[in-house]
C-alpha cells in the first residue's frame, strides 16, 4: 500500500517542435519531490518521439539507494488529444531513467501538433524508497521484543513497553484493554514501512533525520503522539536542513514548533528575506509570524 502524498506530477510545455533535429534533447526544469529533484526530457530517435522521465537523486556518502515508482508519461496537444505510457519502475544510483517510445514524427505533426507545441506530463507514485538500515528490526531481533508489528510487508521485531514510553497511542494499544494488548502480532494500516523504520531508528538514538526522511518521520510523530522524535526533527530543521524559511515556517505551524519558529525570524532581516519566508496564500500562515514580518517591514521602510 501506498502511503498517503508519495504522488505528484511533473508537466512542461515544448515548443517549436517541428524544428527538432534527429539527436537533439530537451529538458523540462528540474523539480523537487520528496527531497529527490525530478526531470522529463524529449528527443528524436529513428524518427519516433521519445519521454524520459530522470530521477536526479545524488550518491551521498557512497550509500547505495533504491526507489520503486509507478509511473504515467502522457503527451497532449491543446485541442486535448493524449497518448499514455504506463508502467513501474526502479530507479537506483545506476539506473536513473525511464526512457519510452511514443509516436513518429510523421504522425506527431500530422495528428497531434497545434501551433507547434506538446505538453508532456509525468505522474509519479512512490512505493518504496530503499536506503541503508541503521539498526535492524527484523526477525534478527526477535529475543529483543515481545510483540511484533506488521506493516505493509514488513514485519518489526519490538518492545511494547519501549513504545509505551514514547508513545500514549502505543501504550494505550499495546498495554490497555484493547484485544491488539494479547497479540503477538499486530498490524498497523496506512502507513510507509520505511518512514516506520526511519521513526523507529531515531526512538532508538540514530542519526535517520535528513530532509528526505524528515516529513515522514514527523508524520507518524504526530499520529502517534511521540514527542522525542519531533524534539529531534526541531532540532534538525533549526541546526542542519537546507530547506527555505517558508518551508520550515509551514512545518513549524503544522507541528507546533516554537523554537523553529523563532529561529526562522531571526534570520529574517532584509525585504527578500521577508518575500523568501511568505508563502503564496497568507492566510495559511501562523498570525504571530505574520505579524513578526510586518514588524520587520515596516521597521526597514
Amino acid at each position: 500500500m501506498v502511503a498517503p502524498g508519495k504522488k505528484f506530477t511533473l508537466r512542461h510545455i515544448f515548443k517549436n517542435v517541428t524544428k527538432w533535429k534527429t539527436g537533439e534533447i530537451f529538458y523540462s526544469p528540474d523539480e523537487e519531490h520528496f527531497n529527490v529533484p525530478w526531470q522529463m526530457c524529449i528527443h528524436r530517435e529513428n524518427g519516433n518521439m521519445c519521454v524520459i522521465l530522470c530521477c536526479l537523486k545524488v550518491e551521498e556518502d557512497r550509500v547505495p539507494w533504491k526507489i520503486n515508482f509507478e509511473y504515467q508519461l502522457k503527451i497532449v496537444n491543446i485541442s486535448g488529444m493524449s497518448i499514455v505510457k504506463a508502467g513501474n519502475k526502479i530507479c537506483t544510483e545506476k539506473r536513473r531513467f525511464v526512457r519510452r517510445q511514443f509516436i513518429s514524427r510523421n504522425t506527431l505533426k500530422s495528428g497531434y501538433l497545434v501551433d507547434d507545441i506538446i505538453t508532456v506530463e509525468a505522474t509519479v507514485k512512490i512505493t518504496k524508497v530503499s536506503k541503508k538500515q541503521l539498526r535492524s528490526f527484523d526477525k534478527s531481533n526477535k529475543k529483543f521484543s515481545d510483540v511484533i508489528l506488521a506493516i505493509e510487508d514488513e514485519k518489526f521485531y519490538v518492545l511494547k513497553k519501549f513504545l509505551a514510553s514514547h508513545s500514549t497511542y502505543f501504550k494505550t494499544l499495546l498495554l490497555g484493554k484493547f484485544e491488539e494488548a494479547e497479540r503477538q502480532e499486530v498490524k498497523l494500516q496506512d502507513i510507509d514501512s520505511t518512514d516506520f523504520q526511519n521513526l523507529m531508528e531515531v526512538l532508538y538514538g540514530e542519526s535517520a533525520i535528513d530532509d528526505g526522511t524528515i516529513k515522514g518521520i514527523l508524520e507518524l510523530a504526530d499520529m502517534y503522539d511521540m514527542p522525542f522524535p519531533i524534539r529531534k526533527c526541531e532540532e534538525f530543521l533549526i541546526d542542519s536542513s537546507e530547506k527555505s524559511i517558508k518551508e520550515k515556517l509551514k512545518i513549524a505551524k503544522q507541528y507546533k514548533m516554537e523554537n523553529l519558529k523563532n529561529s526562522c525570524l531571526s534570520k529574517v532581516n532584509t525585504v527578500r528575506d521577508i518575500k523568501a519566508a511568505m508563502t503564496g496564500d497568507p492566510t495559511e500562515m501562523d498570525l504571530s509570524v505574520l505579524a513578526a514580518l510586518l514588524g520587520k517591514s515596516l521597521a526597514l521602510h
